[in-house]
Protein backbone atom coordinates (compact mmCIF):
# COMPACT_ATOMS: atom_id res chain seq x y z
CA UNK A 1 0.00 0.00 0.00
CA UNK A 2 1.55 3.22 -0.96
CA UNK A 3 1.42 5.91 1.58
CA UNK A 4 -0.04 9.11 2.41
CA UNK A 5 2.22 10.73 4.10
CA UNK A 6 5.11 12.53 2.06
CA UNK A 7 8.65 12.37 3.18
CA UNK A 8 9.26 15.48 3.95
CA UNK A 9 11.99 14.63 6.76
CA UNK A 10 13.73 12.71 4.39
CA UNK A 11 13.06 14.29 0.77
CA UNK A 12 13.20 12.55 -2.56
CA UNK A 13 16.04 13.63 -5.57
CA UNK A 14 14.11 14.25 -8.18
CA UNK A 15 15.29 14.15 -11.94
CA UNK A 16 14.56 16.54 -14.03
CA UNK A 17 14.02 17.77 -17.74
CA UNK A 18 16.64 20.24 -17.87
CA UNK A 19 18.28 18.60 -20.98
CA UNK A 20 15.28 19.76 -23.08
CA UNK A 21 17.20 23.54 -22.75
CA UNK A 22 14.03 25.04 -22.63
CA UNK A 23 14.35 28.65 -22.70
CA UNK A 24 12.22 31.93 -21.79
CA UNK A 25 11.34 31.92 -25.16
CA UNK A 26 10.55 28.48 -25.88
CA UNK A 27 6.54 29.20 -27.01
CA UNK A 28 7.14 32.14 -28.90
CA UNK A 29 10.79 31.72 -30.99
CA UNK A 30 11.05 31.47 -34.73
CA UNK A 31 11.03 27.27 -34.88
CA UNK A 32 8.03 27.23 -32.51
CA UNK A 33 5.97 29.76 -35.38
CA UNK A 34 7.34 27.71 -37.92
CA UNK A 35 6.01 24.69 -36.51
CA UNK A 36 2.66 26.28 -35.75
CA UNK A 37 2.17 27.26 -38.95
CA UNK A 38 3.13 23.93 -40.73
CA UNK A 39 0.80 21.43 -38.78
CA UNK A 40 -1.91 24.52 -39.52
CA UNK A 41 -1.30 23.81 -43.19
CA UNK A 42 -1.28 20.33 -42.72
CA UNK A 43 -4.41 20.04 -40.74
CA UNK A 44 -6.30 21.73 -43.64
CA UNK A 45 -5.01 19.48 -46.11
CA UNK A 46 -5.81 16.53 -43.65
CA UNK A 47 -9.17 18.20 -43.17
CA UNK A 48 -9.70 17.81 -47.43
CA UNK A 49 -9.08 14.51 -47.27
CA UNK A 50 -11.40 13.03 -44.42
CA UNK A 51 -14.04 15.06 -45.67
CA UNK A 52 -13.60 13.60 -49.29
CA UNK A 53 -13.32 9.81 -47.90
CA UNK A 54 -16.03 10.71 -45.90
CA UNK A 55 -18.71 11.33 -49.04
CA UNK A 56 -16.91 8.23 -50.59
CA UNK A 57 -18.05 5.88 -47.93
CA UNK A 58 -21.76 7.30 -48.13
CA UNK A 59 -21.19 5.24 -51.37
CA UNK A 60 -23.83 2.20 -51.04
CA UNK A 61 -22.55 1.27 -54.63
CA UNK A 62 -19.08 0.68 -52.81
CA UNK A 63 -18.05 -2.60 -52.82
CA UNK A 64 -16.52 -4.22 -49.41
CA UNK A 65 -12.98 -3.88 -50.29
CA UNK A 66 -13.49 -0.41 -52.24
CA UNK A 67 -15.64 0.36 -48.10
CA UNK A 68 -12.48 -1.19 -46.30
CA UNK A 69 -9.32 0.59 -47.92
CA UNK A 70 -11.66 4.21 -48.06
CA UNK A 71 -11.78 3.35 -43.97
CA UNK A 72 -7.75 2.83 -43.45
CA UNK A 73 -7.28 6.32 -45.62
CA UNK A 74 -10.09 8.20 -43.61
CA UNK A 75 -8.56 6.51 -40.00
CA UNK A 76 -5.03 7.11 -40.60
CA UNK A 77 -5.62 10.81 -41.77
CA UNK A 78 -7.63 11.57 -38.25
CA UNK A 79 -4.37 9.31 -36.51
CA UNK A 80 -1.96 11.68 -38.50
CA UNK A 81 -4.58 15.01 -37.47
CA UNK A 82 -4.35 13.87 -33.99
CA UNK A 83 -0.20 13.21 -33.82
CA UNK A 84 -0.29 17.00 -35.38
CA UNK A 85 -1.44 18.27 -31.99
CA UNK A 86 0.51 16.49 -29.97
CA UNK A 87 3.52 17.30 -32.31
CA UNK A 88 2.48 20.94 -31.91
CA UNK A 89 2.33 20.89 -28.22
CA UNK A 90 5.53 18.93 -27.59
CA UNK A 91 7.34 21.69 -29.80
CA UNK A 92 6.11 24.34 -26.84
CA UNK A 93 3.35 25.55 -29.58
CA UNK A 94 0.31 25.46 -27.33
CA UNK A 95 -1.52 28.41 -26.78
CA UNK A 96 -1.90 29.14 -22.99
CA UNK A 97 -4.09 31.49 -20.55
CA UNK A 98 -3.20 31.58 -17.62
CA UNK A 99 -5.95 32.74 -15.26
CA UNK A 100 -6.58 32.05 -11.05
CA UNK A 101 -8.28 28.68 -10.54
CA UNK A 102 -9.41 26.83 -7.17
CA UNK A 103 -7.79 24.05 -6.54
CA UNK A 104 -10.58 21.64 -4.78
CA UNK A 105 -13.26 22.85 -7.18
CA UNK A 106 -11.32 22.24 -10.39
CA UNK A 107 -10.32 18.81 -8.91
CA UNK A 108 -13.91 17.59 -8.02
CA UNK A 109 -14.63 18.43 -11.28
CA UNK A 110 -12.09 16.83 -13.53
CA UNK A 111 -11.50 13.93 -11.27
CA UNK A 112 -13.40 11.30 -13.72
CA UNK A 113 -11.08 11.92 -16.28
CA UNK A 114 -8.43 11.38 -14.14
CA UNK A 115 -9.84 8.10 -12.66
CA UNK A 116 -10.58 7.31 -16.97
CA UNK A 117 -6.61 5.22 -17.64
CA UNK A 118 -6.45 3.46 -14.04
CA UNK A 119 -10.78 2.60 -14.94
CA UNK A 120 -9.04 1.13 -18.23
CA UNK A 121 -5.37 -0.58 -16.81
CA UNK A 122 -7.80 -2.33 -14.11
CA UNK A 123 -5.54 -0.55 -11.52
CA UNK A 124 -6.39 1.06 -8.07
CA UNK A 125 -6.39 4.61 -8.14
CA UNK A 126 -6.69 6.97 -5.25
CA UNK A 127 -6.71 10.92 -5.02
CA UNK A 128 -5.86 12.66 -1.68
CA UNK A 129 -7.01 16.45 -2.18
CA UNK A 130 -6.02 18.93 0.93
CA UNK A 131 -8.48 21.41 2.23
CA UNK A 132 -8.11 24.74 2.41
CA UNK A 133 -5.61 25.43 -0.47
CA UNK A 134 -4.66 28.42 -2.23
CA UNK A 135 -5.62 28.80 -5.53
CA UNK A 136 -3.10 28.93 -8.40
CA UNK A 137 -2.27 30.24 -11.32
CA UNK A 138 -2.13 27.81 -14.33
CA UNK A 139 -4.22 27.36 -17.83
CA UNK A 140 -6.85 24.73 -16.45
CA UNK A 141 -7.38 22.82 -19.71
CA UNK A 142 -3.56 22.74 -19.96
CA UNK A 143 -3.02 21.99 -16.17
CA UNK A 144 -5.65 18.73 -17.03
CA UNK A 145 -3.66 17.68 -20.38
CA UNK A 146 -0.17 17.71 -18.08
CA UNK A 147 -1.38 15.51 -15.86
CA UNK A 148 -3.49 13.21 -18.00
CA UNK A 149 -0.08 12.33 -19.35
CA UNK A 150 2.09 12.00 -16.25
CA UNK A 151 -1.19 9.90 -15.45
CA UNK A 152 -1.29 7.69 -17.99
CA UNK A 153 1.83 6.53 -18.04
CA UNK A 154 1.49 5.68 -14.20
CA UNK A 155 -1.65 3.74 -14.98
CA UNK A 156 0.12 1.68 -17.61
CA UNK A 157 3.59 1.08 -15.78
CA UNK A 158 1.25 0.08 -12.46
CA UNK A 159 -0.73 -2.31 -14.40
CA UNK A 160 2.89 -4.18 -15.91
CA UNK A 161 3.55 -4.80 -11.97
CA UNK A 162 -0.01 -5.73 -10.27
CA UNK A 163 0.79 -2.14 -8.81
CA UNK A 164 -2.04 0.98 -7.86
CA UNK A 165 -1.55 4.35 -7.80
CA UNK A 166 -2.05 7.64 -5.87
CA UNK A 167 -2.69 11.25 -6.18
CA UNK A 168 -1.61 13.64 -3.51
CA UNK A 169 -2.41 17.70 -3.70
CA UNK A 170 -0.78 19.71 -0.90
CA UNK A 171 -0.74 22.59 0.23
CA UNK A 172 2.58 25.39 0.38
CA UNK A 173 5.30 24.17 3.14
CA UNK A 174 3.99 19.81 2.87
CA UNK A 175 6.23 18.70 -0.57
CA UNK A 176 8.23 22.13 -1.24
CA UNK A 177 9.54 24.76 1.33
CA UNK A 178 6.44 27.18 2.35
CA UNK A 179 8.51 29.86 1.14
CA UNK A 180 8.06 28.68 -2.38
CA UNK A 181 4.22 29.77 -2.20
CA UNK A 182 3.49 26.42 -4.23
CA UNK A 183 0.84 24.17 -4.34
CA UNK A 184 2.42 20.45 -4.84
CA UNK A 185 0.66 17.19 -6.97
CA UNK A 186 2.17 13.94 -6.04
CA UNK A 187 1.17 11.51 -8.80
CA UNK A 188 3.06 7.82 -7.43
CA UNK A 189 2.58 4.12 -8.54
CA UNK A 190 3.97 1.19 -7.43
CA UNK A 191 4.72 -1.69 -9.73
CA UNK A 192 7.54 -0.12 -11.86
CA UNK A 193 10.55 1.08 -11.61
CA UNK A 194 12.67 3.39 -14.49
CA UNK A 195 16.47 2.52 -14.41
CA UNK A 196 18.89 5.10 -13.07
CA UNK A 197 19.97 5.24 -16.42
CA UNK A 198 16.94 6.13 -18.26
CA UNK A 199 15.74 8.91 -16.28
CA UNK A 200 17.39 11.35 -17.88
CA UNK A 201 15.45 9.87 -21.33
CA UNK A 202 12.03 9.63 -20.04
CA UNK A 203 11.38 13.68 -21.37
CA UNK A 204 13.09 13.32 -24.50
CA UNK A 205 10.29 12.65 -27.61
CA UNK A 206 10.34 9.48 -29.12
CA UNK A 207 12.84 8.11 -26.13
CA UNK A 208 9.67 5.54 -24.58
CA UNK A 209 10.15 1.89 -24.75
CA UNK A 210 6.61 1.23 -25.38
CA UNK A 211 5.11 -0.56 -28.22
CA UNK A 212 4.56 0.90 -31.83
CA UNK A 213 0.95 2.61 -30.85
CA UNK A 214 2.72 4.85 -28.42
CA UNK A 215 4.26 7.73 -30.39
CA UNK A 216 6.75 8.43 -26.93
CA UNK A 217 5.55 11.78 -26.61
CA UNK A 218 3.57 12.36 -24.00
CA UNK A 219 5.99 13.28 -21.14
CA UNK A 220 8.13 15.80 -23.26
CA UNK A 221 4.24 17.47 -23.90
CA UNK A 222 4.05 17.53 -19.84
CA UNK A 223 7.53 19.07 -19.49
CA UNK A 224 6.53 21.34 -22.32
CA UNK A 225 3.35 22.40 -20.36
CA UNK A 226 4.67 22.64 -17.29
CA UNK A 227 7.37 25.03 -19.01
CA UNK A 228 4.99 27.37 -20.29
CA UNK A 229 3.24 27.67 -16.94
CA UNK A 230 5.83 28.15 -14.40
CA UNK A 231 5.09 24.50 -13.23
CA UNK A 232 8.23 22.32 -11.66
CA UNK A 233 8.37 18.79 -13.04
CA UNK A 234 10.20 16.38 -11.80
CA UNK A 235 10.66 12.37 -11.61
CA UNK A 236 12.48 9.83 -8.77
CA UNK A 237 12.07 6.22 -9.14
CA UNK A 238 13.55 3.52 -6.56
CA UNK A 239 12.20 0.27 -4.99
CA UNK A 240 9.54 -0.43 -7.45
CA UNK A 241 8.10 2.99 -7.04
CA UNK A 242 7.84 6.27 -9.34
CA UNK A 243 6.81 9.61 -8.10
CA UNK A 244 6.43 12.47 -10.36
CA UNK A 245 6.17 15.99 -9.07
CA UNK A 246 4.34 18.79 -10.19
CA UNK A 247 4.63 21.72 -8.44
CA UNK A 248 2.36 24.77 -9.68
CA UNK A 249 2.70 28.54 -8.67
CA UNK A 250 0.34 30.22 -6.48
CA UNK A 251 -2.10 32.98 -7.74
Amino acid sequence: MISAELPVSNPLSFVYPTHLNLGEQTSEGFHQELLRGLTHKLNNMLAIIQGFSSLILMNKALDESGLENMQHIKEASLNISALSERIRAAGGCAKVSLQSLQVEDYFNVIQASFREPFLKNDVEFDLEIASHLPSIKVDPTKLKDLLLEILKNAAEAASKGGGRALMQVTGPGVASPATDNRVDILITNTGSQIAANKLEEIFKPFSGTKNSHHLGLGLTIAAMLAHQMDIRLGVNSQDHTTTFWVSVPVA
